[in-house]
C-alpha cells in the first residue's frame, strides 16, 4: 500500500464509491442486502456505510438520466463500470499523494472528496473516514473487488507498482485473457485482463470496476435471508477458489454485479 503499511492500517481497507442513476434505490438495495440496521447509514447522496474492510458510498452517475433497462447494457450489465471509483485508505493522504505523483499516477487537481483520484483512471487514495463500522451481522466485509482491464502489464504496473499491493498470482483463464490476484490486508484485489484487438486504441483507463464480492461467514444463512427481504438470489454453487460456496444477487439497483462468497 502507499505508504508502507504502518503498524496500525487505517479501517477501512478501501473505500468504494458506486455511480449510480438513482442513489436513493441503490441505497435501499444496499440496506436489504447487507441487513443494516435502522438508522445506520444515511439515505440518498449521502449514504455511507463502514462494513468490516470496507467503506461503501454512493453518488450519483453522469448517466443519471438514462433510466429503466437503458442503464444497462445489452447484457443486463451495469453500464456505469467507468464511473465507479475506488480508493485505498492511507495514513498521510498529502504524502501519499506526493508518491502517487512521484510513481508516474496523474491525479486531479484540487481537494476532491474523499481524496485524490486518478485523472483518467478511477482508484485514489483517501483517509479513513473515522465512521464506526455498523454491528457485525451475517456479511462481515469485502471479500475481493473484481477489475477488467485490457492489458496485463498495465494492470501489474498500476496495483503492483503504483498502489504497492501484494502481487500474489497471475494465471492464463482461455482466449488470452489472464486473472491477475493483488492482496492488500485481508482484501483480494482481482484483475481480468485481455487482449485487444491490434486496430483497437488503448482505453484511457488501465482498468475500472466490474464487481464485488461481499464476505459471509455462513453462506446459508445470508442466501436465506436475502431470500426472506425478496431479493433476487441465485442457487449456492461451488466457487472457483477450492473450499468456498458463492451466490449471485440478482438486483440492477445495486449498481454493480455482486456476489456472496463464504467457506463451504
Amino acid at each position: 500500500m502507499i505508504p508502507p503499511i504502518s503498524s496500525s492500517r487505517p479501517v477501512p481497507t478501501v473505500l468504494v464509491e458506486l455511480a449510480c442513476p438513482n442513489t436513493a434505490d441503490t441505497a435501499r438495495a444496499h440496506a436489504a442486502l447487507l441487513g443494516l440496521p435502522d438508522g445506520s447509514s444515511s439515505g440518498g447522496d449521502s449514504f455511507s456505510v463502514v462494513i468490516g474492510n470496507t467503506e461503501l458510498r454512493l453518488r450519483e452517475s453522469a448517466g443519471a438520466d438514462t433510466e429503466g433497462d437503458a442503464a444497462f447494457d445489452a447484457e443486463g450489465d451495469a453500464a456505469f463500470d467507468a464511473e465507479h471509483r475506488v480508493y485505498f485508505t492511507v495514513d498521510d493522504l498529502a504524502a501519499a499523494r506526493r508518491l502517487l505523483i512521484r510513481r508516474g499516477f496523474p491525479v486531479s487537481d484540487g481537494q476532491s472528496d474523499p481524496g485524490p483520484v486518478g485523472e483518467t483512471t478511477p482508484l485514489g487514495i483517501a483517509e479513513a473516514s473515522g465512521s464506526e463500522p455498523i454491528p457485525v451481522g451475517d456479511i462481515t466485509g469485502m471479500d475481493h473487488l473484481v477489475f477488467a482491464g485490457d492489458d496485463r502489464d498495465r494492470a501489474v504496473a498500476l496495483f503492483g507498482g503504483v498502489f504497492g499491493l501484494d502481487f500474489r498470482l497471475d494465471q492464463p483463464i482461455g482466449d488470452a485473457a489472464r486473472q491477475l490476484f493483488f492482496r492488500a490486508d485481508d482484501l483480494i484485489v482481482e484483475v481480468v485482463t485481455g487482449i485487444r484487438a491490434a486496430d483497437t486504441p488503448a482505453p484511457s483507463a488501465a482498468a475500472s470496476l466490474w464487481g464485488v464480492a461481499w464476505r459471509a461467514p455462513d453462506i446459508e444463512v445470508t442466501h436465506a435471508r436475502l431470500s426472506d427481504v425478496g431479493l433476487d438470489v441465485s442457487e449456492i454453487r461451488a466457487g472457483r477458489k477450492k473450499g468456498t460456496r458463492i451466490f449471485t444477487v440478482r438486483e440492477r439497483a445495486l449498481g454493480t454485479r455482486t456476489v456472496v462468497i463464504g467457506p463451504a
